[in-house]
């Protein structure tokens, strides 16, 4: 089960014609099948690793609970077993093309270019994710983090910090340049501001870190500009509303690592 014909280039030197090319050699290795087997992902033994492409969810549905068991199984020996972050990096391909046609499109960087940057950080994304922290919606998460180490996280811009002034709201100045649709890996979009798509962004990935749920309100406050209704909820004065943005971006910045 090959990932050719969604590549821009048949060229013997474009990363996924090399990568199918592995996995025919692969997909009916009987060592490779044997260990896989022996891993209890499904009641009956599978024939060949495009039966645990496809029951990983392979191109299937954007949603579906049953394989996003059987990767999850995948992914938690992905750590200490190339062969099992292997069959993960092969079932999320189709989406990390979609990315590297999207990207070198729109950074002018083109398709070749943007791919290498995807693939340069699929490995260790996948071998590094955190599964028990985001046990759901894998192939997505996994898709949505390669995007952010390559293309977004290099790009943040260091948020500016103004006096709070009577006339003036605290905004969250966290956003990155070109990202202007919040991107569904398997080709929807979800079209809006790219302050609104990255805020959205930032606290998500802010929650998947472990941000207080204090901290993750206010810093949606500060965001969306409702500094004075946050005060107004909270019986206090926006001056102390600005005392505890520092303390939650402070917060934001040490477990997200992502704040300049």
């Amino acid at each position: 089960m090959t990932t050719s014909r969604s590549s821009a280039t048949t060229s013997r030197c474009n990363p996924i014609t090399r990568l199918d090319d592995e996995w025919r050699r692969l997909r009916h290795s009987t060592s490779a099948l044997r260990k896989v087997n022996s891993w209890a992902i499904s009641p009956t033994n599978f024939h060949s690793l495009d039966e645990v492409l496809t029951a990983a969810g392979f191109r299937g549905k954007n949603i579906d609970p049953v394989a996003d068991a059987v990767l999850a199984k995948l992914v938690e020996r992905a750590p200490t077993d190339e062969l099992a972050a292997r069959i993960v990096l092969q079932r999320v391909i189709p989406p990390i093309i979609s990315i590297a046609r999207r990207r070198g499109r729109t950074r002018s960087i083109g398709y070749d270019d943007a791919l290498g940057m995807s693939l340069s950080h699929a490995w260790e994304v996948i071998r590094t994710y955190p599964i028990k922290r985001r046990p759901t919606k894998i192939a997505v998460n996994i898709v949505r983090d390669i995007e952010y180490f390559a293309f977004v996280r290099s790009e943040r811009r260091r948020p500016q910090h103004s006096p709070l002034m009577p006339d003036s709201e605290v905004m969250l100045n966290h956003r990155s340049a070109d990202m202007m649709t919040f991107d569904d890996p398997y080709g929807s979009t979800t079209g809006g501001s790219t302050s609104d798509i990255e805020l959205a962004y930032l606290l998500q990935y802010a929650r998947e870190c472990g941000v207080s749920a204090k901290s993750l309100e206010l810093c949606a406050a500060l965001g969306a500009g409702e500094v004075a209704n946050y005060a107004a909820r909270h019986g206090v004065t926006r001056r102390t509303v600005r005392g505890w943005s520092d303390d939650a971006i402070n917060e934001l910045r040490a477990r997200t690592r992502c704040v300049a």
